[in-house]
C-alpha cells in the first residue's frame, strides 16, 4: 500500500500507469492547495492510498476503513492506455477528511464494484 499526502510526492510514483498518476496529481493538487502543502494525516483534507495487492485492503482497518462495510461517496473507473483499468474510490471521513483509494479493477472489492456496477 502506497500513501501519498502532497502533490510534490507524485514524482515518486513510478509503477503506476500514466493515467493513475495523473488522477493523483490531480487530487493531491486540490488538497494542497485547499488545505496547505504541510497538513498533517489528523488535520482537515485527507490523502491518498495505491492498493498494490489484495493483503493492502487488510491494512485498511487500521485507518478504520473496511472494505466490507465501504459506503463510497463516489466510484470513479480509470482506462488505462496500456489496457488496464483502475478504481478512485472517495470515502468521507468526515465533512473535512476524505480518503481516495485506487485500485486495479482486477483486485477491487466487491462493495467497489457494486458501484460501477451496469456502467458501460
Amino acid at each position: 500500500m502506497i500513501k501519498v499526502m502532497y502533490e510534490r510526492e507524485v514524482k515518486n510514483l513510478k509503477d503506476l500507469p500514466s493515467e493513475v498518476i495523473e488522477i493523483i496529481k490531480s487530487i493531491l493538487n486540490v488538497l494542497d492547495k485547499s488545505y496547505g502543502e504541510s497538513r498533517t494525516d489528523s488535520e482537515d483534507g485527507g490523502y491518498v492510498v495505491v492498493i498494490e495487492d489484495k493483503s493492502d485492503f487488510e491494512r485498511l482497518k487500521k485507518i478504520y476503513i473496511d472494505v466490507n462495510d465501504l459506503i463510497p461517496e463516489y466510484v470513479d473507473k480509470i482506462r488505462c492506455s496500456n489496457g488496464e483499468i483502475w478504481t478512485n474510490t472517495l470515502v468521507l471521513m468526515n465533512n473535512d477528511f476524505g480518503i481516495s483509494i485506487l485500485c486495479n479493477l482486477k483486485i477491487a472489492p466487491k462493495t467497489v464494484l457494486d458501484e460501477i456496477c451496469g456502467e458501460e
